[in-house]
């Protein structure tokens, strides 16, 4: 299916890592089009090593500058393995969820910006402690949404997904796949998993 949501992994200094999911709004090509271009914009901007919100704030002032660019939707986690922390920024998108070690899976709240492409500004970073045992997970609409259904609803069926304690981030995606018959979704689905090491590192998953 061509269509606008991305994911997206971009190594930075000191063993830390960006993730990244994006949404641009509405489907085909025109999408997927301004999709390349928000990536191309992204990996750029996250070469200078900025923080989550600062880099949001940036491809939201590229975005703005082009008249006939789509807005987007846009979650950005910085993971750190050496303080064992994430940061976060969100431009108009859902919040990432973390599982923990007996399976159980909670919503991070996080400020909610604008969509990119706006040129409205005001995006804020939210900093976590994410164990070793714990996965974090970035995902499009596309994933929870159903036609006809209020989307506290579908945030809440993902929460439901009961996932073993002891599965690794590969097996966390695939149940997470399954159980909500990502296959049969409605929209186009981007999903993004990670989970720290014990020593400095990051193992991760993404499926698109």
């Amino acid at each position: 299916m061509v269509g606008g949501d991305w994911c997206e992994t971009v190594r930075l200094h000191f063993g830390r890592t960006l993730l990244i999911v994006g949404d641009v709004m509405g489907h085909g090509l025109e999408a997927a089009v301004d999709m390349t271009a928000y990536r191309s914009s992204l990996r750029y901007i996250a070469s200078a090593d900025l923080p989550p919100h600062r880099v949001l704030r940036q491809l939201d002032d590229i975005a703005s500058r082009e008249p006939d660019r789509r807005p987007a939707t846009c979650l950005i986690a910085r993971l750190d393995p050496n303080r064992g922390q994430v940061t976060l920024a969100s431009a108009g998108h859902l919040p990432p969820a973390v599982i923990d070690g007996q399976g159980r899976t909670d919503l991070l709240p996080i400020p909610v910006g604008p969509p990119l492409g706006t040129g409205l500004g005001g995006y804020e970073s939210a900093t976590y402690q994410l164990e070793s045992s714990q996965t974090l997970m970035l995902f499009t609409d596309g994933l929870v949404e159903r036609r006809g259904e209020d989307i506290d609803q579908s945030l809440a069926r993902l929460s439901g997904v009961g996932i073993e304690g002891d599965a690794g981030v590969e097996n966390v995606l695939d149940t997470v796949l399954t159980r909500l018959d990502a296959g049969h979704a409605e929209d186009d689905v981007a999903v993004l998993a990670a989970r720290l090491h014990h020593r400095p590192g990051l193992t991760y998953d993404a499926r698109r």
